[in-house]
């Protein structure tokens, strides 16, 4: 990889308006020795060899990060004025390969030019993929009569939970936080941190939800039943830990102490219903990290700005995008990709020569999707529940899915895991026309993905 590979796009605007010598945080990722053992997932049962895995990691890490920012300083000292110093810090405990390292438009080649570092990015702001709020009279009558959500229905969840019910798997939630005293998710929330744009671990005495999306999310995933005896929760015995990376300013360095975070405290599965207001190609040597390294999956929503078109991360090809489909009308058993739910063709000529990558890769039920949520004072009483259309509703219905395929075969390989659910999920033409960039491999089939890993 050429230095100009490593530096992202989104450098050019993110640096128009600076001056030469104006300092820019960026985030850099760089490529340290991987220890001889095997990646260690923070499953249950050994956590003992989790611990033992990230300290010889993060040993490894500090002693490249240091030599390569030394480096880095030494190779800029020159360009700054008066002596000036460039201040660089660790993301996390150094599970990661990433740190924060202040540049300028003459500082940034510097950086590059360094043969540890893999990628260099802006850190810019990050967004919440905005929901809609409906109500389904219809369709809400037809989930009391069933006892659970369409969603469930539709992947036949009760099935998966003759299995399991997604024991001893940790799912970290990236969100705006959550309403952890909330009766559908008790017992649920293992962990809460927030952390602030300058990356700032905060422990909060107390869980708490910003704008109500992260507990619908966490619900989606783990919920318990309503009061009505709706069952809402795809794996309602995982394990939630909850990061607030969407609370006031979040910028990628936020999101990147989010992820170094649940890696230290074991997630499995990492859910992100959140994207940049940028392209970010870069993005994908996060995933690599996450997948190759730790074993953990990661599941992003490919975002609502409708066919055509793609959000980042989500549209990174390392990515596990999911896209929405919603419920046709009854009596009708079909669904249908949602208008709303992102999807494109892409190309990556710096990372993958004439390769055509496609978004999203599986979908899932993300509208008409009912959940639970931080108590809401109205004019008709206080709700607890809502419905909530959008991509970052159908993304939690797959790390659910895939919390129970965790817990029902511990030892399945985190790439085996990927492969089945993209294989076994149903495309309405077959194989014929998949992947598409509307329905990715298919609508995925957890109980079909179960088989096939056995």
């Amino acid at each position: 990889m050429s230095a100009k590979e490593k530096i992202s796009p989104a450098f050019d605007p993110f640096m128009a308006e600076s001056r030469r010598n104006d300092k820019r945080d960026a985030i850099v990722i760089y490529r340290t020795p991987v220890p001889e053992a095997s990646p260690v997932a923070g499953r249950s049962g050994e956590p003992h060899k989790r611990l033992s895995y990230l300290k010889e990691v993060a040993a490894l890490q500090r002693s490249v990060e240091e030599r390569l920012l030394k480096e880095y300083k030494k190779a800029s000292r020159g360009s700054l004025r008066n002596g000036e110093e460039l201040e660089v810090s660790a993301i996390g405990s150094s599970a990661l390969p990433i740190a924060t390292v202040e540049v300028t438009r003459k500082t940034l080649q510097a950086l590059a030019d360094q043969p540890e570092v893999v990628a260099i990015m802006p850190n810019q702001q990050i967004q919440l993929i905005q929901p809609k709020y409906m109500h389904y009279e219809e369709l809400s009558k037809r989930e009391l009569t069933k006892g659970m959500t369409w969603g469930l229905e539709e992947l036949e969840i009760p099935k998966m939970w003759e299995t399991t019910q997604g024991e001893n798997i940790n799912v970290a939630v990236l969100d705006t936080g959550v309403y952890g005293d909330h009766p559908a998710l008790e017992w649920r929330v293992k962990e809460f941190v927030v952390i602030d744009p300058l990356g700032r671990r905060i422990w909060a005495e107390q869980t708490f939800d910003s704008k109500n999306h992260g507990t619908h999310v966490c619900g989606i995933i783990a919920g318990d039943k309503t009061p009505d005896k709706i069952s809402i929760g795809v794996a309602p015995r995982a394990n939630l830990l909850v990061a607030g990376v969407l609370v006031g300013d979040a910028t990628l360095r936020t999101l990147m102490e989010g992820i170094s975070w649940a890696v230290e405290r074991g997630a499995d599965v990492i859910n992100m219903s959140l994207g940049f207001s940028y392209y970010e190609p870069l993005f994908a040597e996060v995933f690599d990290i996450l997948i190759f390294q730790f074993g953990i999956l990661p599941v992003v929503a490919i975002g609502n700005d409708s066919h055509g078109n793609s959000d980042s991360p989500g549209n990174a090809y390392s990515a596990f995008a999911v896209g929405a489909v919603e419920k046709l009308p009854y009596p009708s058993k079909q669904v249908e990709v949602s208008f709303f739910s992102s999807g494109a063709s892409l190309v990556f000529p710096d990372q993958r020569p004439n390769d055509l990558v496609v978004k999203p890769d599986v979908v899932a039920p993300g509208a008409q999707v009912f959940s639970c949520i931080p108590p809401e004072k109205r004019a008709q009483g206080t709700y607890e529940y809502t419905y909530m259309d959008g991509t970052s509703m159908a993304a939690p219905h797959v790390s659910g899915s895939a919390a129970l395929l965790m817990s029902a075969l511990p030892e399945a390989p985190i790439t085996d895991i990927i492969e089945v659910l993209k294989e076994t999920a149903r495309h309405p033409t077959g194989d014929q026309y998949r992947p598409d960039n509307r329905w990715g491999y298919g609508l995925v089939q957890p109980v079909e993905a179960l088989k096939a890993l056995a």
